[in-house]
């Protein structure tokens, strides 16, 4: 005789601890999924990434920029994704601040940092959800490669090296002005 294991909504998943051994977890049609710590490269792009974009975002008042918050893509089975990035516009923002639970709903921009041990299998998938649960851009930046795909929608992606730079329209910014340069994140 099996058991099953019991599913997890996102509300028993948020009250979980931190792994022990560090890392990142997410809800996976509502499985625990725990991931290893990130590299140093993979952080310091994170990092990089997040910073420019958090300066155009308050410069323009569209929203906050942050790393590694969990979004609630799905419901029964619940799936929880927390991008590396991401930025959430204003108007979905609770008085201008991240909710203190995870975000009901997908970010605007989501940006998944590619690290050695990823597998393009699961990184087709994230970009699938996310772009299915609504988020408007999905970024795959692959250090190793010095490039970033932006993904849209309608199925568009695009990918971008050195010498490219990015503009609102790749970040789904409402305003027109913002300016990233591909070789700045992997300097």
């Amino acid at each position: 005789m099996t058991t099953e294991a019991k599913l997890l909504t996102a509300e028993e998943f948020m009250l979980l601890p931190e792994p022990l051994e560090g890392g990142k977890m997410e809800l996976v049609r509502g499985e625990v999924v725990t991931m290893a710590p990130v590299g140093g490269e993979h952080g310091s792009v994170a990092s990089e990434l997040v910073g420019k974009l958090r300066l155009f975002c308050r410069e323009h008042d569209l929203g906050q920029a942050a790393v590694e918050v969990g979004y609630r893509l799905q419901r029964e089975p619940d799936l929880v994704r927390a991008p590396d990035v991401s930025f959430l516009e204003a108007a979905r923002l609770e008085e201008g601040r991240f909710p203190r639970s995870f975000v009901d709903g997908p970010p605007t921009l989501a940006v998944e940092v590619v690290s050695p041990g990823d597998r393009d299998v699961d990184l087709s998938t994230k970009v699938e959800e996310y772009l299915a649960a609504g988020a408007r851009r999905v970024w795959l930046v692959r250090p190793g490669l010095r490039t970033i795909t932006v993904h849209r929608p309608n199925g568009d992606a695009h990918t971008y090296r050195a010498g490219d730079t990015l503009s609102s329209d790749d970040a789904g910014f409402d305003v027109e002005g913002f300016a990233l340069r591909v070789d700045e994140v992997f300097a």
